[in-house]
């Protein structure tokens, strides 16, 4: 039996952790993915195209006018599920006939 030694810098996994963390951290697809338990691309192609969902920022990249993949503010985002979770509370179930006796 052999084992792997494999070199993990933890410092640098806690930085990357404190940095998403902050609340005007920018999230990639994938983070926002990660917080809301969906694939990058369903939250690309579904939930950020969602009425309500916040618009996204594009930092231009370099000369040519390239953009980068879309990024949205961690405080945007957690204000967005607050709101959307207390609308689909309020809404929750069907609608039933109100029977007047």
């Amino acid at each position: 039996m052999t084992t792997v030694a494999t070199e993990f810098n933890y410092s640098e996994l806690a930085r990357q952790i404190a940095a998403r963390m902050s609340p005007e951290a920018l999230l990639s697809a994938e983070d926002v993915g990660a917080m809301l338990g969906y694939p990058a691309r369903y939250i690309r192609e579904t939930i950020a195209l969602a009425p309500g969902f916040p618009v996204a920022i594009r930092l231009r990249l370099n000369d040519d006018g390239k953009r980068s993949n879309p990024r949205w503010r961690r405080t945007d985002v957690e204000e967005w599920v607050t709101t959307h979770l207390a609308q689909r509370r309020a809404r929750s179930g069907r609608p039933r006939n109100q029977t007047v006796m």
